[in-house]
């Protein structure tokens, strides 16, 4: 199951909690476009070695951290510093004949380039106040375990998770106290965010909890618990949710060391002789293997929206799905409850067939390995996961089955449920993300006749897959949960930057015009995305995006106009063929 199934099936509304830290207007601003910077990705195959990009600069003087500097070459969205950057700006010029209005937008002086969320700044050390009662964190403990989250996060297990509340209410000087706190904290913080529970008493919101879960990661670190483990994914979880992919990524790489010191990647859920063993929450082994499947879907998704390799090495896990995982999924996708105990297989965040998927299409064309393929071998290996993709989607049940594209005429599904229409946007997602890789050898000199047309319909395939991901978000947006809200955005986001760059590289193919239509409704359909709550900040980052998207179909229309008074001798001294080819 792709996404969705955290926001499906409830009946109980949830919301993004507020963060205590927006004291003003400014430190808003900061954390909103932090989240554009971290849903925004740049998957470019390199061209040259040895090139960077132009400072963008900050406060505080240190270095900008690194994106993955693929060049602009692609099909591929192009992160905002690219766009803002001097050199992506005169690119994007010499393509338009304008001058980019993306000043009126950013101001460098602000503190957007500052890497801590806001939720981090409601704490400081020594200010961390004692636990909720045990009494009021168990009702909360049974409230999560009848709810869907539980099973699309497997993230506790109830019968071990009270010998965590004897540590973390126990004395402090008890091995594991401090890692059990942190989970327990976690465990708050998610239950907030999701609003699970009739009547969350406590004064603090879910930020409070998760700095205060934050605050003992050294000491899980030497601890090296299943508690500390469990607290490092609940953060996961929550920085995933609220957009902070940067800090989600570093919770990743601790995670995942925490997994090989308990050996959840190899632990194989055979016998000794041989048989599948029957799932058993209340068994640390499967516990521990939960645990690992929701690291993994979490750091592979991760990695395809930054562009930053992966933390989880495949080569050294046991890849191996739970027994008759593939019937389960599409058989729970389509319910509207069911029963939940510690024999039933957890539903995960992603399709973990999917999330495989992902971890191949990063090795094989966007990992430092395969920036040393001919362009031949990166063609073969987008032949070869197209093919996976494909038998993947057609493994799925009828009734939610992705179709290969979307327009708006086409007819859904009465019955459509929020786990269908995001497992179709991973889709389309990772056709654009498998087909993008092919545009590296469109510049080579040695692209022959036969290449050309097969990096020709491997960028089709990319562009449709955009205009089939904001097709399908104008049709299908109503029945889609509030907290999917950045999820959904990032599908967005990644959709018009695709047609965006398509535009300017090829503007006077028979799609631009239509191209343009539709970034001019982004706007829109930006507007329409539901959200429980809006904070300060999101309502300032919804208002940039307006702004942002806009200025987009300005550009690609000045791009349309601008080559066609070229072509028709009225434009005067060329602009479109220009030097500055492909910025990295």
């Amino acid at each position: 199951m792709e996404c969705a199934p955290w926001c499906g099936s409830q009946t109980n509304t949830s919301r993004f909690c507020r963060y205590n830290a927006i004291r003003n207007f400014r430190s808003a601003i900061g954390a909103s476009t932090i989240i554009l910077l971290a849903h925004t990705t740049d998957f470019r195959p390199v061209r040259k070695q040895g090139t960077s990009s132009n400072n963008m600069g900050s406060n505080t003087g240190s270095r900008r951290p690194h994106s993955a500097s693929f060049g602009l070459d692609s099909m591929a969205c192009f992160n905002w510093m690219h766009l803002l950057s001097d050199e992506g700006q005169r690119w994007i010029e010499s393509r338009t004949g304008e001058k980019v209005r993306f000043e009126e937008l950013y101001a460098l002086n602000l503190p957007w380039a500052n890497t801590r969320r806001l939720y981090m700044e409601t704490l400081n050390a020594g200010s961390i106040q004692e636990l909720p009662s045990r009494f009021s964190v168990e009702g909360y403990v049974k409230q999560y375990f009848s709810s869907f989250q539980s099973l699309v996060f497997p993230v506790v297990s109830k019968s071990l998770f009270e010998k965590t509340l004897d540590l973390a209410y126990g004395p402090r000087s008890s091995f594991g106290s401090a890692s059990a706190r942190s989970c327990v904290y976690a465990f708050l913080a998610v239950v907030n965010l999701f609003e699970i529970g009739d009547n969350f008493q406590e004064a603090m919101d879910c930020g409070y909890f998760a700095s205060a879960a934050q605050t003992f990661i050294v000491q899980i670190t030497q601890e090296m618990t299943v508690d500390g483990l469990q607290a490092v994914i609940m953060l996961i979880l929550f920085q995933y949710f609220l957009g902070d992919l940067q800090a989600a990524a570093v919770s990743v790489s601790i995670a995942t060391r925490l997994l090989y010191t308990l050996g959840a990647n190899s632990m194989s859920g055979v016998d000794s002789s041989g048989c599948s063993q029957p799932y058993d929450k209340n068994i640390e082994e499967c516990h521990l293997r939960d645990l690992f499947w929701v690291c993994y879907s979490f750091d592979k998704d991760i990695c395809l929206r930054t562009g930053q390799p992966p933390a989880i090495n495949d080569s050294y896990c046991n890849l191996t799905l739970p027994p008759d995982y593939a019937r389960l999924q599409d058989s729970n996708i389509l319910r509207d409850s069911m029963s939940i105990d510690s024999h039933t297989l957890p539903l995960f965040p992603w399709d973990l067939r999917l999330s495989k998927i992902k971890s191949e299409a990063y090795e094989a064309l966007y990992s430092a390995g395969a920036q040393r393929k001919s362009d031949s071998e990166i063609l073969s290996s987008i032949r070869t996961l197209d093919e996976a993709l494909e038998q993947w989607r057609v493994s799925l049940h009828p009734d939610f089955r992705p179709t290969l594209s979307f327009s708006q005429e086409m007819p859904v599904c009465a019955n459509l449920n929020t786990q269908a229409v995001m497992l179709r946007l991973a889709y389309y997602h990772c056709v654009t993300m498998i087909h993008q890789a092919s545009e590296r050898g469109r510049l080579s000199d040695d692209c022959n006749e036969g290449r050309l047309s097969g990096i020709n319909t491997s960028t089709s395939l990319a562009i449709n897959a955009g205009t089939s991901t904001l097709s399908y978000l104008q049709t299908v947006l109503p029945v889609v949960e509030g907290e999917c809200f950045w999820v959904v955005l990032f599908y967005a986001i990644t959709a018009i930057l695709t047609l965006f760059r398509n535009i300017l590289h090829n503007p006077l193919g028979p799609e631009a015009h239509h191209h343009v239509h539709i970034l001019r409704e982004v706007p829109d359909l930006i507007r329409r995305i539901p959200i429980r709550k809006l904070t300060l900040g999101e309502v300032i980052h919804l208002r940039f995006l307006d702004g942002f998207t806009t200025e987009l179909a300005r550009l690609g229309a000045c791009a349309i106009r601008q080559v066609q008074l070229e072509a028709t001798g009225i434009g005067g001294t060329p602009t479109f063929v220009s030097s500055e080819e492909y910025p990295l």
